[in-house]
């Protein structure tokens, strides 16, 4: 097995690994992946923040993250964007200044496309970038400018996250992975519904909640508050202790035993989910999903095998009837075989042979 130099850049907003308290998906499994790119002795080196614990070969700009430093020093607002803005650019340079050098094969950018594209032309080593974001009219208008050519590659972490762009330089669709030791299987089902994501209209979490009253089922809700005045008017009201329940921020110590507990996942969605990790998260622990035929779900829960794929409340609530027949060992078995941080990085080696084989 061919062994790569790569330069990878996570964040130099976060530590690496993340601090306790903040959930950041991309940032989550960047994590993830570097540790395993490095288990398999590939030679990479991570462009990360000072103060990132991480025990790896690292590159900083000598700056603590920004998460560490914004309370004390950043104005808030649109200049707090500009300035996070900078921070990013400021190690992102570092490491183009790096490839220049002829230091790696290959440079991979966990997320921040619009922040780093920009410098993808500096170097004759090729980039390949993770999109985590639906792919829409904004995301044409800023890589509109800077494709470079074949310079600025692509992966989609589903098929369906292309349609919003599909004539992108895209290498590859590599779905997201967990680590299975963090998501214990419960083979026992729950006796409520759970909810877990952001308290947003395109998450649904009005919708989980009126599915949740109308079917006469307990609902858990996990996560954080978006936009306090949809929350305010549309799930608030309806909470009851006992029966709709607004548990808050968990971490990641509790997400096990909060999703595992449920005997589903409600996944309403109201947008083109580009994956969706709290479905491969909640399967993982045995609990079928339920969710909405949008965005990534096809691709992600099996219908009938490990959940039900619905396109309104009334099949929703139809579904929650028949969530005895989906098999929780099935559930976990789907993920061991196709949602592993394994199958990720395996995929993303076959990404990499595939673009130095093309040069």
């Amino acid at each position: 097995m061919k062994k790569f130099k790569i330069a990878f850049y996570s964040t130099n907003e976060f530590s690496c690994p993340l601090p306790k308290e903040i959930i950041y998906a991309p940032m989550d499994l960047a994590y993830l992946v570097v540790t395993e790119l490095e288990k398999r002795g590939h030679d990479v080196t991570l462009y990360t923040s000072e103060d990132s614990t991480i025990k790896m070969k690292k590159v900083t700009a000598g700056m603590t993250s920004y998460y560490n430093l914004k309370d004390k020093a950043m104005s808030g607002g649109f200049h707090d964007q500009l300035q996070m803005t900078l921070y990013e650019q400021i190690l992102a340079s570092k490491m183009y200044e790096d490839s220049q050098k002829g230091k790696f094969e290959i440079i991979h950018a966990y997320h921040l496309v619009p922040k780093i594209l920009p410098f993808v032309n500096l170097t004759k080593t090729p980039t390949v970038f993770t999109l985590h974001d639906p792919m829409d009219a904004s995301w044409n208008q800023m890589i509109a400018y800077c494709q470079w050519k074949n310079k600025a590659n692509y992966i989609s972490i589903s098929d369906n996250q292309r349609k919003g762009m599909p004539d992108l330089n895209y290498v590859g669709t590599v779905y997201n992975g967990l680590d299975l030791k963090s998501f214990k299987f419960q083979e026992k089902q729950g006796n409520y519904l759970a909810f877990l994501g952001r308290y947003s209209k395109e998450k649904g979490i009005d919708t989980a909640v009126q599915v949740a009253i109308k079917s006469k089922e307990k609902l858990k809700m996990a996560g954080n508050i978006w936009g306090g005045g949809f929350y305010d008017e549309k799930v608030r009201p309806f909470l009851k202790k006992g029966e709709i329940e607004n548990v808050g921020f968990l971490d990641r110590n509790k997400l096990s035993g909060f999703l595992g507990g449920a005997k589903a996942l409600l996944f309403p969605i109201n947008w083109e989910e580009p994956f969706g990790l709290v479905m491969i998260e909640a399967m993982a622990c045995g609990t079928p999903v339920i969710a909405f035929n949008r965005g990534s779900v096809t691709e992600v829960v099996k219908h009938g095998k490990t959940g039900f794929i619905v396109e309104n409340e009334k099949e929703m609530m139809e579904a929650i009837k028949n969530i005895d027949q989906i098999k929780r060992a099935d559930c976990r078995k789907h993920v061991e075989e196709n949602f592993t941080i394994e199958k990720m990085v395996d995929g993303y080696e076959e990404v990499y042979r595939m673009m130095l084989d093309k040069r």
